[in-house]
């Protein structure tokens, strides 16, 4: 009879502490079994990566610049930089303002800092730059020039630049600087070595084009063709990279997939090295006494 009593309240027990535990997991356990503390790997999957700030401006100004519209984009570029300087796409961005700045820079307005002029008698492009303290040859790629000839009475658009450069040599970057505004970046393909480890202020002091050993001026059939070369007073040149050639002081190796011999690339030259279509654009932009500051 004891005994029976016994089973039955072991009974009892088994089944209210049993129903406890059953409310107690489907009222507390099961909702949050799908979170990562149960499954971490299904949480992995589910995160998804913070969206970039300022995407949505980021696409816009871009739109401005695809669409033609350079002074809007270059507005849309600097609000953009300004909201958002620690974005992934800061980079991007920044170049982007600077081709929008060169756009235009480049175009057949007055927009951008350039203004108008008419050609006078005994006018060219060399003399209208030296009088409005301009480039022949930016001259001439802004106004879409097929050559240096020029008729009188005929509108120019004159860009009036005061640009100075800033060689980074930690961050290996040429910066062109209109005023005190960004105008584009290029970037180093080397620097010579520092002499001085405090940021230094020089001139352009000449821009010289040569072929060869002799010097070719604005205007000449070999002037396309011809190396330039930014000349400084103190700190070193710039100049543009050379092009990759077999090497003739050292026999070439040779290359396995053609047997033939491979082309070694020339030892940079001493100086500031930026590319050669680089320069090609930098060249026009900057004058005699300008002023260049080194880090």
């Amino acid at each position: 009879m004891r005994s029976s009593k016994i089973f039955i309240l072991i009974g009892v027990a088994f089944v209210i502490f049993g129903s406890a535990a059953l409310c107690a997991y489907l009222l507390f356990v099961k909702p949050y079994s799908s979170f990562h503390l149960f499954h971490p790997k299904q949480a992995a999957v589910k995160a998804a990566p913070a969206p970039d700030q300022g995407e949505t401006a980021f696409n816009a100004a871009l739109a401005l610049q695809n669409s033609g519209k350079p002074e809007e984009a270059i507005t849309a570029w600097k609000a953009w930089l300004q909201a958002y300087p620690e974005s992934k796409k800061a980079s991007e961005g920044l170049a982007n303002l600077g081709k929008a700045n060169l756009d235009l820079l480049r175009s057949p307005s007055t927009a951008g800092g350039k203004e108008s002029y008419i050609v006078v008698k005994g006018d060219s492009l060399d003399r209208i730059a030296n009088k409005k303290k301009s480039n022949a040859e930016l001259i001439q790629q802004v106004n879409s020039l097929p050559n240096i000839n020029l008729q009188i009475g005929q509108e120019l658009f004159i860009p009036q630049l005061q640009m100075t450069i800033v060689l980074d040599r930690a961050k290996k970057l040429l910066t062109l600087q209109n005023g005190d505004q960004f105008f584009k970046s290029y970037s180093l393909l080397s620097n010579p070595p520092a002499t001085n480890a405090k940021e230094t202020t020089t001139l352009i002091v000449e821009k010289v084009a040569m072929n060869g050993n002799k010097r070719v001026a604005f205007g000449d059939k070999k002037y396309p063709a011809s190396e330039r070369i930014i000349i400084l007073r103190s700190c070193g040149n710039i100049v543009a990279a050379p092009a990759e050639t077999a090497s003739a002081a050292t026999p070439a190796a040779t290359d396995a997939s053609t047997n033939a011999p491979a082309a070694t690339p020339t030892a940079m030259p001493p100086g500031f090295v930026i590319s050669t279509s680089d320069m090609s654009e930098i060249f026009p932009l900057v004058n005699k006494a300008a002023c260049v500051t080194v880090k």
